[in-house]
């Protein structure tokens, strides 16, 4: 019984080893074939346990997985909502500064218009002071009105232009200078002129016409081909609150006239005021400090009711001719005072002589002739006018060199003197005197033919005959008549002497 028992300690029942039965034998290999497949079923629930921890780490881990997954795809949803918004942000900041950088390009285009405005003006303003000066310095020698327009042409960079003066309608314009337009300054001014200055008058204002299309629409059409602008700036001169002239500037070289050329205008227009007005005080202190001679003129006209008015006829008509022969600044100035005072001396001349019907008697005549030397020493005391007294001393000498009072002859003659001799003789010949009757002025344009080579410079007689065929002959102002400012005549000199 003991040797069969199993014990309780085992897994397994043990059979009686006996070799011999078959029984046995088989019991035995099935014992051991149990035990294998015990082991293996040992075996395998240990893998299917351990394959089941795996499992459930597995699933643990694919949860862990599945809530990172879920988790980043809601902070991917995040970011690429806030990605989308980054890029609009993106977009709206590049567009911003596509703009930022347009208007930063506007600004610097207006910067470097502002620069180049810049030193536009500052060359303006140099030009305008540089001119300014010329202008003023003018005032002693006549030339005002050129240098005025001359200043507005190079400031507006015109290359054409016009300055005309007027007494408050086109009917009363005159052309005192003028650049590169044909016929002027001599003609009086056309019809088309008179449109634009009109037109000035009518606005009390500046005009503007940047081509010959706008001109033609409100304008006639011009009469010279000289007239035909391309385009033309037009502006007031105010003198006292008055207009006193316009200043047309045509043919821009660069371009249209614009805003800065009409504010530059009226500025240079104002400056020219101011000097006009200067250079009418100028004349009027020279003609009130002049008038101590030229009472010595008008006594002597008052001593011959024949002559009254000859010299300032003779010094109108000078001054034409002078003009004619191209003659300006101080020279005219001379031309015109020496033309003026041309007879003072005969104050020194008794009334029986100068107003004798008949012949004078030789003394009579060298007491006549002595008229050129009393003039002479009268006016040379004032320094001013000492280049008069030169030509009063002159005005009586030839061309061929038989006058008097040195015989000079030709160009040894002043050319001031040579005018006055011409005119001088006209003006009495026209005129009825105590000895004579006048001649008509086509006789009187004769004997100046006639003695042309002889008594008379040719050139000036042939220059004279032309102003008396001219319109301007008939068309003197008072403005005209305006000698102008003597050069030396405000010096302290002048004064110390005087």
């Amino acid at each position: 019984m003991a040797q069969t028992r199993t014990k309780e300690t085992d897994d397994t029942v043990e059979f009686p080893r006996i070799s011999k039965d078959p029984a046995i034998f088989h019991l035995r290999q099935a014992e051991e074939e149990h035990i294998r497949l015990r082991k293996e079923r040992d075996e395998q629930a240990s893998q299917l346990k351990q394959a089941r921890a795996k499992i459930a780490e597995l699933q643990e881990f694919a949860s862990t997985l599945e809530a990172g997954l879920n988790t980043s795809e809601a902070e991917n949803k995040l970011r690429a909502k806030e990605l989308n918004k980054a890029h609009s942000q993106l977009a709206e900041a590049l567009k911003s500064a596509d703009n930022i950088s347009e208007e930063l390009q506007v600004v610097r285009k207006q910067l470097d218009q502002e620069c180049q405005a810049g030193v536009r003006h500052k060359e303006r303003a140099t030009q305008l002071a540089h001119s300014l000066k010329h202008i003023h310095r003018a005032l002693f020698d006549g030339g005002v009105y050129g240098l005025i327009l001359k200043a507005c042409l190079a400031i507006t960079g015109a290359t054409r232009g016009i300055y005309l003066t007027t007494r408050g309608d086109e009917n009363t314009l005159s052309i005192r200078a003028a650049q590169d337009v044909d016929g002027y300054p001599g003609a009086p001014p056309s019809e088309f002129i008179k449109a634009i200055c009109k037109a000035v008058l009518d606005e009390n204002d500046t005009i503007v016409c940047n081509s010959e299309q706008e001109q033609l629409e409100s304008l006639p059409k011009p009469e010279r081909p000289g007239e035909r602008f391309q385009n033309l700036l037009a502006a007031p001169v105010v003198l006292l609150k008055s207009l006193n002239g316009i200043i047309i500037a045509a043919d821009k070289l660069n371009g249209d006239f614009e805003e800065d050329d009409v504010e530059t205008l009226l500025s240079v227009g104002d400056q020219a005021a101011v000097a006009v007005r200067n250079r009418h005080l100028q004349l009027e202190l020279q003609n009130s400090y002049i008038a101590t001679v030229s009472m010595l003129a008008d006594a002597v006209e008052a001593k011959d009711p024949y002559t009254h008015g000859h010299c300032d006829l003779v010094s109108r008509y000078a001054r034409l001719i002078a003009d004619k022969l191209k003659i300006s600044g101080e020279d005219l100035s001379v031309i015109c005072y020496s033309a003026l005072l041309h007879d003072v001396g005969k104050i020194a001349v008794s009334d029986g002589v100068l107003n004798k019907p008949g012949p004078l008697s030789p003394e009579e005549r060298e007491l006549m002739r002595s008229h050129v030397r009393v003039g002479h020493d009268l006016i040379v005391k004032i320094p001013a006018l000492e280049p008069v007294a030169d030509v009063v001393l002159h005005h009586h000498e030839w061309y061929d060199g038989s006058g008097y009072p040195d015989g000079l002859k030709g160009n040894e003659i002043p050319l001031a003197a040579r005018i006055v001799c011409v005119v001088d003789a006209f003006c009495a010949m026209i005129t009825k005197r105590s000895y004579k009757d006048a001649y008509s002025v086509d006789r009187a344009k004769e004997e100046l033919l006639r003695c042309s080579g002889t008594q008379f410079d040719p050139e000036v007689v042939n220059a004279f005959i032309e102003v008396l065929d001219s319109p301007e002959a008939e068309n003197i102002d008072d403005e005209d008549s305006i000698c102008g400012v003597l050069p030396g005549f405000f010096s302290f000199g002048t004064w110390q002497h005087a």
